[in-house]
Formats: C-alpha cells, structure tokens, sequence
C-alpha cells in the first residue's frame, strides 16, 4: 500500500525507534515539529513531536474528529542535534524526522481512516 501522506525531504539515515505510550502532558515542553493532512473535509489528521526537558523525544497523533482516537509515542534514537531550530514564521523543517516516525504517523491515519 502507498503511503497517504507526503514528505518532501528524504528520509536521515537513522537507528530510531518508536514506542507507543500513555497520553503524556506537554507542559512545560518545547514543540519541536508539527504537521497536519487533510483529507477531504472532514478528515484531518495531525502530528506534534515534543521535546521534554530531559531531552526525551514525545509525538502526538490527534485529530479534532471525534471519532479518531489520539496516540502518544516516545522516539528513541534521534540526535536532536541535527534537528533545525524553529524561526517562528516558517514551517517546521521536517528534514530531520526519521523513516519509523513517519511510517508511524502514516500507520495511525490508515487505521483511523
């Protein structure tokens, strides 16, 4: 099966992993990407990645559906140093965001379709 969503930038040559958890609180936090797919009118899927003050890479899947169900994952395995920083009036850079987290995020939007 095809993807459903697209990337433009090619995938970084990474190791990570992602691991789904609890819903976790993202105060405190800082956003370090988001993105959202629309599918016709009233499908629209979205994906935030948190960094924690530890370090610790966190991503949410939600939609404002609700009949979608919300997902939480932990990535593993990224060096966020690589990660662009934000400049505030451009779109998040997604040049950093591994293959397991983009087949992840286009799994969940599949399942919920």
């Amino acid at each position: 099966m095809d993807d459903l969503t697209f990337w433009e930038s090619e995938i970084p040559a990474t190791a990570a992993t992602v691991e789904e958890i609890d819903h976790f609180d993202a105060r405190g936090m800082q956003r370090v990407y988001g993105r959202g797919d629309h599918f016709g009118r009233h499908h629209s899927f979205n994906m935030d990645i948190w960094m924690a003050r530890d370090g610790r890479l966190l991503m949410r899947c939600w939609s404002r559906c609700g009949d979608i169900d919300e997902r939480s994952f932990e990535i593993t395995g990224v060096d966020t140093g690589g990660k662009p920083e934000w400049r505030g009036t451009s779109p998040f850079e997604e040049s950093w965001i591994p293959q397991a987290v983009r087949a992840v995020y286009d799994r969940w939007i599949t399942e919920e379709f």
